[in-house]
């Protein structure tokens, strides 16, 4: 039996009083019903939306887009790469169905290898956990640097390094608060966002296709190529320009993260998956037509010389400054919206992760992973998992008082640490074959097919994004630190493995039988409101 102290919870409302049937299915995973199941597949797939947060990913990125391949590359290698995406989201969809538990992607990975689970889950935790906090930073520096835009437009301050790490720690701090009281929040947060950023997306084509007095022609909106890099040739700049679509489309393992606290998690979960893919795909590639075809003049327009940011200086000038100035805010808060839906997510992984190291039949206390996994009275929140994730991110912030080079470096992990996560359970299930066990929603005869397109892309993807982008390659603010920075932090998980956690972490694990996991819930009602005892000394098999 565990200590007392590893799990808390609000034993006022016990676990029982959910849906029966999604209890028991997570019984059946080997966990106990502890997190609050409030969350509809609307609410669910509306927070990895918000992650994804196409408004403020296009954003941030089309600019990168007009120097690398332009107009042509932007608009038809988003459909490229969102294609790709909707590949893998729906191959991870049908493993979701299968095992919705908040562990997600390394849960999977354990139960899908045929040897080495432990291995297996091990490195499929750690690819998740650190992809999320950096993408928790991303989100962050978007708000702050559009924040610092919006500032600057009215003339409040001057911005500069200082004012956006500032920004971006107070964003980050401000969001961890909400997510660490705000429980019910959550949800409402992840449906708001769903109609701001569908809303606002809407409100910029519409303005940008009805407004201004001139548009670009056919050609120059969608098949003229920009190559505004430092290298000579056309096709690495093309494939430099898939950048903007494959950085855009993360998080939406977020719905696998929540499917704990998620109503029918093996129908809701893997349908909010998809869907939030591909509403982001129809209307990434409907803003990117519109600011096509809505551009004045590409050279002033491509640096930002208005407001620091392409996006902003088009809408300035075909539409006005004080239109400029409200699409600015909204894209500013769309990107809150993307943090507090990454924060969310990633202090899920970190609980469901910390719960399967707070081991006791190993003869080690494991006393940090206990904090780290335990649900806070009341709250029914993983409040310290929530400020693990904030802490990471902040570091990651202020990383960039000292290098811009290796805050960007460290940002970029983000995408191959998802990918990579998004990539490997996927693997596992096409080699399983036909002894995988199919949930209620799947891909049928298409499955292997829509699979190894998944895999076959995150490979190409993964060396896409550790590739220089800037000639000439080796100086010390054109290196591209990814893969040194990757290889290192991967290195240290690899390393911890072999020297230690291999004798004692064995993946996921079952807390007790079905009968036990109902016996403790059905006694939280009646333990002390701050303790509740639970088994934890049996492995999943």
């Amino acid at each position: 039996m565990a200590d007392d102290n590893d799990i808390r919870i609000d034993t006022t409302k016990a676990a029982v009083a959910g849906d029966t049937a999604d209890t028991d299915e997570l019984h059946r995973l080997g966990y106990p019903q502890l997190l609050h199941r409030g969350l509809t597949g609307f609410r669910n797939m509306g927070v990895a939306f918000s992650i994804i947060c196409i408004i403020g990913g296009v954003s941030l990125m089309y600019g990168t887009g007009m120097n690398d391949g332009g107009p042509a590359d932007l608009f038809w290698g988003w459909i490229v790469v969102a294609a790709l995406i909707l590949a893998l989201g729906s191959a991870m969809a049908e493993v979701c169905s299968s095992y919705p538990t908040s562990g997600g992607l390394y849960y999977w990975s354990a139960k899908l290898a045929k040897r080495n689970r432990a291995a297996w889950a091990w490195f499929t935790g750690w690819f998740n956990v650190l992809g999320q906090i950096a993408g928790t930073a991303g989100a962050s520096f978007g708000a702050a640097f559009f924040i610092n835009a919006f500032g600057q437009m009215e003339g409040w301050w001057r911005t500069t390094t200082g004012t956006t790490v500032g920004a971006y720690v107070i964003a980050t701090v401000v969001i961890g608060i909400v997510v660490t009281f705000g429980r019910k929040l959550v949800g409402v947060i992840g449906a708001i966002s769903v109609w701001w950023h569908t809303g606002f997306a809407f409100a910029m084509i519409v303005a940008l296709v009805v407004v201004p007095s001139h548009h670009t022609s056919v050609h120059d909106g969608l098949i003229a190529f920009h190559n505004g890099t430092t290298f000579h040739w056309p096709l690495y700049a093309a494939l430099l320009g898939l950048l903007v679509g494959a950085e855009t489309f993360t998080g939406y393992d977020a719905c696998a993260h929540l499917t704990e606290e998620t109503k029918q998690p093996g129908i809701s979960a893997p349908r909010g998956m998809v869907r939030a893919i591909s509403i982001a795909a129809v209307l990434g590639i409907l803003m990117i037509g519109a600011l096509n075809f809505a551009i004045q003049d590409y050279a002033s327009e491509a640096a930002g010389t208005k407001t620091g940011n392409p996006v902003g200086d088009i809408l300035v000038d075909a539409v006005g400054v004080g239109f400029g100035k409200i699409m600015v805010a909204a894209i500013a808060i769309a990107l809150l919206y993307c943090v507090n839906g990454n924060l969310t997510s990633n202090s899920r992984m970190i609980y469901a992760f910390s719960r399967d190291f707070a081991r006791v039949d190993d003869g080690r206390s494991h006393s940090l992973s206990k904090l780290l996994s335990s649900v806070h009275t009341g709250s029914r929140v993983p409040r310290l998992a929530v400020w693990v994730a904030v802490l990471g991110a902040c570091l990651l912030g202020v990383l960039n008082l000292w290098s811009a080079v290796a805050f960007n470096a460290a940002i970029t992990i983000n995408v191959i640490g998802l990918y990579t996560a998004y990539a490997i359970p996927v693997f596992l299930r096409l080699r399983l074959g036909d002894d995988f066990q199919r949930g209620p929603w799947h891909l049928g005869k298409y499955s292997k097919l829509v699979g190894w397109t998944a895999v076959v892309w995150v490979v190409f993807a993964d060396i896409l994004f550790v590739l220089p982008t800037t000639n000439p390659v080796l100086t010390r603010s054109t290196f591209p630190y990814t893969l040194p920075v990757f290889v290192v932090v991967i290195g240290g998980a690899a390393l911890w493995w072999q020297l230690s956690a291999k004798k004692w972490f064995v993946g996921p694990r079952s807390l007790g039988t079905p009968e036990e996991l109902a016996e403790i819930e059905r006694k939280l009602g009646r333990v002390p409101a701050e303790v509740a005892a639970a088994p934890a000394d049996r492995v999943a098999g």
